[in-house]
């Protein structure tokens, strides 16, 4: 049988008519504090009656004015004793009474608790969140205020959260569970779920966090790496433009080295690294290291299944390298391989890496003696270079109309070597009417590029020069010797043969026009 509930009004009347016998706090149902009162009026009252001595009447008096001031702090404790209507249901004093409204809200919150069980089941934690925030606004319109129901649907919610790692949401939910716990006394038992399900919450955070610091790391750790990178790819490619094959090799090694810790395993920067170190290896002849290179950047790009643009250049570089060691066959045959893929890239037409590949092929054709096959590559790749020529003829034009942007004339240098090679082969035939043209064309290339100051244009103006002299030239076999010597002193002064070769030439011309000219003058005029 429940306690009937207790009025405001008439506990202030009791107060004001009864307090000094402590009636308000009987009626509010604090027994002790009510009994206390009682005996301070009784010793008080009672002392004063028996007064003995001056000091027997102070300690009655004292307790009068103790009871007195804390009858004057009970105008306070009423106060607060009628509104905590949760201290007087925590004892089972008074229950609160629910309104038809509030008791189908209630219905529904088990209803939606029952759910939210079967979501957490299934292990659906976005579904059982959802329901959760439901129970919990459901709990705060019904209880109006702190309440164990509400803390424990916190507790629910917040655990929720946990398992779909909304570690945030679900820090604030259990914090509120405990701290509403703690003011209307929940047990002990539930609040250590609330206190384990926050560790947990915690635990989550901070590994969050570790990962957050982590994935920080890695990125800065990545930046530095490819700064690195390019600058290493910057310093190699200076060195290759000043010559200083050693000092190349030693920026590529070190740039192989940081893609490999960047990619932190197979990937298409340490492919390209490895192509462009195998190749600096070769120009080295450092053939193992080379060819080891070219192996692992093909192997890798097997691996990566990148496409045949990919395997051109280390194929090229293993084609070349064993023309070098004399195995001609191999060669071939990677050399055939290199000009199918660079056709396939070019999609059929023109470009620099097909010209090339049949540049290298002829070459080895004419290494090997097999000068017919030989100039027939190079005739395949004349017809190619006509066509980049046309094609950048026309990006020229249009450039200078204001239609388009000019891309140059491609790979000089390749361009300007595969018609001196050409040319070369065609000397030896002494078919010196063909030859002439090709070098002329390469000089023009260079005098593009570079004004003519280049090794390719030192060859072709001592070829150019040897036709002269065979063709009873002299004096114009002389200005193209003069302009070798100067060539090679310019770009290649530590190359002494070349430089002693191009003098004789001077040497020899110079004697013979000396010797034509005093013979004429040795003649008698007529």
């Amino acid at each position: 049988m429940t306690a009937s509930p207790r009025r405001p009004g008439l506990a202030y009347l009791l107060l004001a008519v009864g307090g000094f016998l402590g009636a308000h706090r009987f009626y509010l149902r604090s027994y002790v504090g009510g009994a206390a009162q009682l005996a301070l009026l009784l010793f008080g009252v009672g002392g004063i009656g028996k007064v003995v001595g001056a000091v027997d009447v102070r300690i009655p008096r004292l307790a009068l004015a103790v009871l007195l001031v804390w009858l004057l702090f009970d105008i306070y404790w009423v106060h607060r004793r009628v509104r905590q209507g949760g201290g007087l249901r925590a004892s089972g004093s008074e229950p609160r009474r629910y309104d038809p409204a509030d008791l189908a809200d209630l219905a529904e919150a088990n209803r939606l608790q029952a759910q939210f069980v079967a979501a957490a089941e299934a292990q659906d934690w976005a579904r059982a969140v959802a329901i959760g925030e439901q129970i919990v606004a459901t709990a705060r319109r019904v209880f109006k205020g702190p309440h164990p129901n509400l803390s424990m649907s916190l507790c629910m919610l917040g655990q929720a959260c946990c398992q779909l790692k909304a570690f945030d949401k679900a820090k604030a939910a259990i914090e509120e569970s405990l701290a509403i716990g703690r003011k209307v006394g929940m047990s002990a038992e539930d609040m250590d779920i609330a206190r384990k399900a926050l560790s947990l919450t915690q635990a989550g955070i901070d590994e969050r966090e570790s990962a957050r610091l982590a994935r920080g790391a890695a990125s800065d750790r990545a930046a530095l790496l490819t700064n690195l990178l390019e600058d290493r790819e910057m310093r190699c490619h200076e060195a290759l433009a000043q010559g200083d094959l050693p000092r190349a090799e030693r920026f590529g090694a070190e740039a192989v080295a940081a893609s490999r810790e960047l990619c932190g395993g197979p990937g298409k920067a340490v492919v390209r690294q490895l192509a462009g170190y195998a190749e600096l290896c070769r120009r080295l002849q450092w053939n193992d290291k080379a060819e080891a290179s070219a192996h692992e950047a093909l192997a890798m790009i097997g691996q990566l299944g990148l496409d045949d643009g990919w395997r051109r250049g280390p194929t090229n570089t293993l084609a070349l390298l064993h023309a070098a060691a004399g195995r001609a066959d191999e060669a071939e045959a990677l050399y055939k391989k290199t000009i199918a893929m660079a056709i396939a890239e070019a999609k059929g037409g023109s470009s620099d890496s097909v010209l090339r590949a049949f540049n290298n092929l002829a070459f080895l054709y004419a290494e090997s003696g097999q000068e017919d096959k030989a100039e027939l590559c190079y005739a395949r790749a004349l017809v190619h270079l006509d066509k980049l020529d046309s094609a950048a003829s026309t990006a020229n034009e249009a450039a200078e109309a204001g239609t388009a942007s000019g891309d140059g004339d491609g790979d000089a240098e390749l361009h300007s070597h595969m018609l001196n090679n050409f040319a070369s082969l065609l000397m030896g035939r002494r078919d010196f009417a063909r030859a002439r043209p090709l070098y002329e064309r390469s000089l023009a290339i260079q005098q593009r590029s570079c004004r003519g100051i280049s090794i390719a244009a030192a060859n072709a103006h001592n070829d150019l020069g040897l036709i002269a002299q065979d063709e009873g030239d002299l004096r114009q076999a002389l200005m193209h010797f003069k302009r070798t010597l100067l060539l090679n002193q310019i770009c290649t002064p530590d190359h002494f043969k070349n430089i002693d070769s191009a003098q004789r030439n001077i040497d020899s011309v110079s004697m013979v026009l000396a010797a034509v000219a005093h013979a004429a003058r040795m003649e008698p005029s007529t």
